[in-house]
């Protein structure tokens, strides 16, 4: 063998090597960018971008309403339910209610509509104080509670509300 057939030889086995590790780089780096598009960490388009922190947050927000500005709080919402309780008026009173609530919604708008019907909104007004006090509250979340003595016992009646999509907290339960 001469020289140079052994130089031509180690260049090409060099250059195997090299196109090799350059495949499997290749290779490793489109799986590991495939997992992020396939988790929306990444864009779907070439060169598969990582989104940033921004993107991200805007893409999947954590929690939804978070950053709405509150526009009603709790305690007007209660303060509104009240009022529409004591006016007998079914229509303030269930647009106090929450349409996040799903279920629990159409359980509440139709204890509701029966007590309207059986004419028994004064006598759950009256169940109602005035003043809540709130236990927690959070982005979206809050609790509330109000105290009402029946006998020798003092009672604690929690309210839960949610924010919605406008800012307005609504009653999620009664």
């Amino acid at each position: 063998m001469t020289a140079r057939l052994k130089k031509i030889i180690i260049i090409g086995i060099i250059a195997i090597i090299v196109v090799g590790l350059f495949g499997v780089y290749l290779n490793f780096w489109t799986m590991r960018k495939m997992d992020k598009v396939a988790l929306g960490l990444a864009s779907p388009d070439f060169p598969y971008a990582d989104y940033t922190e921004e993107e991200l947050a805007k893409m999947y927000p954590q929690i939804k309403y978070a950053d709405v500005a509150t526009r009603i709080t709790p305690e007007q919402t209660y303060a509104k339910f009240r009022q529409a309780l004591k006016e007998n008026n079914l229509e303030l009173a269930i647009e106090q209610l929450s349409k996040e609530s799903g279920k629990r919604y159409n359980e509440n708008k139709e204890a509701l509509t029966q007590a309207h019907q059986e004419g028994r909104f004064g006598q759950i007004y009256s169940s109602y104080p005035e003043k809540i006090e709130k236990e927690n509250m959070y982005e979206v979340r809050a609790q509330f509670y109000f105290l009402q003595k029946e006998g020798d016992e003092t009672m604690r009646y929690p309210l839960d509300f949610i924010k919605d999509v406008n800012g307005d907290w609504k009653l999620y339960s009664l």
